[in-house]
């Protein structure tokens, strides 16, 4: 029973805190505890029982004999009575060897009732201690979701961000691209207005060729 309550002392005394912040991963430690801890209790629970039922086991045998040390005392009294004092006598030894074990028995039972009580509170502050662990692991499990969904946020900000710098480089592109076009336009433009120009020249070329041959035939030099 010592090296049960000593196990039990140690895990309810353990700095479930402290143990946290060492651990690299205060999920999986909390755990292994609590594993630990409900390996613990079973054996505690198996213990309290088999102790509470040797204690019932003492006081009926207290009792028992006791009950039997009175009935002896009764006889004893009863002969005493009739003036048979070796049949008292003898009610007395019987007796006294009652009342002899109903005391040691009692003794038992006292001493296995303090180890119940030991046991019973071992056995309250280990449940206590467990609802402590499971509490803490819930509280870990939510922060560790949470902070896996915080990454995600950042890495989605992240992209996004990346996005927006690629879209940036598109616009740059589109602008650069945009310029190439209204030049090329331009130059198109100056090349339709040379060549309007030139069809002019041949126009009017054409046009004084024809006054030409017109003033020639008036002045008959044809």
């Amino acid at each position: 029973m010592a090296s049960l309550l000593k196990r039990i002392r140690d895990l309810v005394s353990a700095n479930l805190n402290a143990m946290l912040d060492k651990a690299e991963d205060p999920e999986k430690m909390v755990n292994e505890y609590l594993r630990q801890m409900q390996d613990q209790l079973y054996e505690t629970r198996t213990a309290v029982a088999a102790a509470m039922a040797d204690e019932n086991k003492l006081h009926r045998l207290w009792t028992s004999n006791q009950a039997m040390a009175d009935e002896w005392e009764s006889k004893a009294t009863a002969a005493l009575q009739a003036e048979k004092e070796d049949l008292a006598k003898q009610a007395l030894i019987r007796r006294r060897g009652y009342l002899q074990l109903a005391e040691s028995y009692q003794k038992q039972y006292e001493s296995q009732d303090q180890q119940v009580e030991e046991l019973r509170d071992a056995l309250a502050k280990l449940e206590a201690k467990i609802a402590e662990a499971k509490a803490r692991r819930e509280l870990i499990i939510a922060k560790k979701h949470q902070a896996e969904t915080q990454e995600a946020i950042v890495a989605t900000v992240r992209t996004l961000g990346d996005s927006t710098t690629a879209f940036e480089g598109l616009g740059r592109m589109e602008e650069k691209v945009n310029d190439r076009l209204a030049q090329a336009q331009a130059m198109a433009e100056l090349e339709g207005g040379a060549l309007e120009i030139q069809m002019e020249d041949v126009e009017a070329d054409t046009a004084a060729e024809a006054d030409l041959a017109e003033l020639k035939k008036k002045l008959g030099m044809e």
